[in-house]
């Protein structure tokens, strides 16, 4: 069994799918669909909330969203019959999600244009941090650089790109910035990042950690 992850190749925030099966963990229930808009936890990003509607009108709760194999796993309130239902993420957090990993990307760039290797990436809201560590030759980073440089790869409005190879793996880039591989949601454009981003940086043994938020998002 597979689930289709739409995700991966569309904004849509909703979408009719088929409930396969739906069974109990622990205290809540699982939902296993045939394809799904909800992005699962993982590759530093949060799994999506939101809700399950049968035709009937019967509804639940989508807790969390988690990946076990090729199956997305949708953490449900309650037990649903199987069927043909609608399903709806909570768009507030996935566009929070979406901002946040797309900044990632881009001062995953910056970093790399300056001589530093990105190497770990998180971007759950009031956690997002990128962790480089130094090559040859190094351009001293701090956050009035970085800020200088996001603000304008941001008002470049650069288009997202991506492209799925052979082999399944998916690769995500901005404009002409360097792509990499990546699972995650983003931005359709740089100019859907908001403007007041906050960068906080520290070198430690020779690493550069590079913090970021937007104000009020997390």
């Amino acid at each position: 069994m597979t689930t289709q992850a739409l995700y991966l190749d569309s904004h849509a925030l909703h979408c009719e799918a088929e409930l396969l099966a739906c069974y109990q963990e622990g205290e809540h229930w699982i939902a296993v669909l045939d394809k799904t808009v909800f992005h699962p936890q993982g590759g530093g990003q949060p799994g999506d909330t939101g809700r399950i509607t049968t035709h009937c009108g019967e509804r639940a709760q989508v807790l969390h969203t988690k990946k076990a194999g090729d199956i997305i796993q949708h953490v449900i309130s309650q037990p649903l019959p199987t069927g043909i239902v609608t399903i709806a993420m909570d768009k507030e957090p996935r566009n929070t999600h979406s901002i946040l990993h797309s900044l990632g990307h881009l001062i995953g760039n910056i970093g790399q244009q300056n001589g530093w290797q990105p190497e770990k990436a998180h971007h759950w809201p009031n956690e997002c941090r990128v962790e480089f560590s130094p090559r040859d030759h190094v351009v001293e980073l701090d956050e009035h650089t970085i800020l200088q440089h996001l603000t304008r790869l941001i008002a470049a409005d650069l288009p997202m790109r991506s492209h799925t190879e052979a082999d399944g793996t998916r690769w995500v880039g901005f404009g002409d910035l360097a792509a990499w591989p990546c699972g995650g949601t983003h931005v359709a454009t740089t100019g859907e990042i908001p403007a007041n981003v906050q960068v906080s940086t520290k070198l430690k043994k020779g690493k550069l950690q590079v913090r970021y938020q937007i104000a009020d998002r997390g």
